[in-house]
């Protein structure tokens, strides 16, 4: 191993899980040396323990400051982040709260915030302009395939965790309060972003078998029987309409028949 390696690798050792003696034999050998070292690793603690704050606000209040930190810290030294990146930190939380064997709800609370971070942060998508949908109009529906909004993010749940999403959100009403531990309650919804704000929208089975059809390409036709296959008399022009004005559909295919 280089001499530059093996600094590198005391020194992430260090910050990382606090083992500061092979740093000290390799370039820290001052007390003041190690104490800088220290400051660095509670700064750098503190700045991942801030992301994942970021990335989970409603989890934070749910379990609160003190148990919130110790998970940052549990995980930060399970999950260190390999990327100057600090977006996709946070993504194994789900997995890791799963492996601590808490409340399994939270564990779906954790992957519902996921879903919201990434819709947050993904592209933009252009709407449907009249003459997109004029030009869907005047071809058959066995033809059209849909593309969804590149945030949209469509969950199932065990439980209605959206529920604590929604009222635990800054402008949420009093109506919207919840009552701890969730039942078990199959639950779908989609994630989307508005106007720069993140919604949580709840499905039910009919709508996100729809939304699930439309998201993996199937053709319009085959999805309007499908639908009416589980639920006889869906309005299927309805829903169609509803989730264009929400901008769900932003995109089509018109496939060529040979």
């Amino acid at each position: 191993m280089s001499r530059l390696r093996e600094i590198q690798q005391a020194f992430s050792e260090c910050v990382m899980e606090g083992k500061p003696h092979r740093l000290a034999t390799e370039i820290a050998p001052a007390e003041s040396a190690l104490r800088s070292v220290a400051f660095y690793r509670r700064a750098i603690r503190f700045n991942y323990t801030q992301v994942l704050k970021i990335t989970y606000p409603v989890l934070f209040q749910v379990v609160g400051p003190r148990y919130f930190d110790t998970l940052a810290r549990g995980y930060l030294k399970t999950y260190p982040s390999t990327s100057g990146d600090l977006f996709p930190y946070g993504c194994l939380l789900p997995a890791f709260l799963g492996d601590l064997q808490v409340a399994p709800w939270l564990v779906q609370l954790a992957r519902l915030e996921w879903a919201c971070h990434e819709a947050y942060q993904a592209a933009d998508s252009p709407p449907l302009l009249p003459e997109h949908l004029q030009a869907i109009a005047s071809v058959g529906p066995a033809r059209v395939t849909v593309h969804l909004h590149a945030a949209a993010r469509l969950l199932r749940f065990p439980f209605p965790v959206h529920r604590v999403w929604l009222a635990l959100q800054p402008d949420a009403s009093a109506d919207e309060a919840v009552n701890l531990p969730l039942p078990e309650e199959e639950t779908g919804v989609v994630v989307t972003r508005g106007e720069g704000k993140i919604q949580v929208l709840p499905l039910n089975q009919s709508d996100y078998l729809v939304l699930e059809a439309m998201s993996h390409g199937v053709d319009l036709a085959t999805v309007e029987q499908m639908v009416a296959e589980v639920q006889p008399g869906f309005d299927f022009s309805g829903f169609v309409a509803e989730v264009l004005k929400q901008s769900l559909i932003t995109g089509f295919s018109i496939k060529d028949f040979l």
